[in-house]
């Protein structure tokens, strides 16, 4: 597949999972993109030119899908992250210029190339949250990025009717976290749970956390 498409939902709505259990990033501790600090679980393939890696967030007993080309440790450092960052506090040093309307091709050519960075791990994100989701089913347990589990009611509450994925799953928090519940004035610790498709969201415990 072509991971420039100008319509990546085309390959998003149809994801399916691709494994790389030969990735050398299984089972190593990482940081990623904001110095978080993750045991590398799964890695999957993406159409969109990058690797994502299901990681452990050990202090939330969360998980978090990151791009690897995102990830570093002391060994392997992270030069697409490096080059991303570095970037990014350029694009903060022009934001003046731009809002003035005296950008130099400088400037825009700064912007197209964190537009693809972002664009590129954005989808590689989105891509397998999608098809992670795909599978569950009722009586899965989901976890948020914060660690809030929950058990699937009815995994296929409401699809979206365009794009055919999952737009919410009718959940039940676990007992021993009722009390955000309640805080959320969930009925009876139930919700039908948003399910944004942002790369950031709920995501199948897999026997992990």
């Amino acid at each position: 597949m072509d991971h420039q498409t100008t319509n990546p939902y085309e390959y998003i709505t149809k994801a399916q999972l691709d494994p790389d259990p030969e990735s050398p990033w299984i089972g190593q501790t990482v940081h990623g993109p904001h110095r978080t600090r993750y045991v590398v679980q799964r890695v999957y393939r993406t159409p969109f030119g990058a690797d994502v890696a299901l990681c452990l967030e050990e202090h939330y007993k969360a998980l978090r899908l990151e791009p690897t080309d995102m990830l570093s440790t002391p060994q392997r450092p992270a030069a697409r992250r490096t080059a991303y960052l570095r970037n990014y506090r350029r694009l903060l040093d022009l934001h003046g210029l731009v809002g003035e309307g005296k950008a130099t091709p400088r400037t825009h050519r700064a912007i197209a190339r964190r537009s693809a960075f972002w664009e590129q791990f954005l989808y590689a994100r989105i891509y397998v949250e999608a098809a992670l989701l795909e599978q569950v089913n009722n009586g899965d347990r989901l976890v948020t990025t914060n660690g809030v589990q929950m058990t699937v009611l009815d995994a296929d509450a409401t699809r979206c009717p365009l794009k055919g994925w999952r737009t919410h799953m009718r959940v039940e928090i676990a007992p021993e976290r009722r009390d955000l519940a309640d805080r959320w004035n969930w009925d009876q610790g139930q919700t039908n749970y948003f399910i944004p498709h942002e790369g950031w969201g709920l995501l199948p415990t897999l026997d992990l956390v």
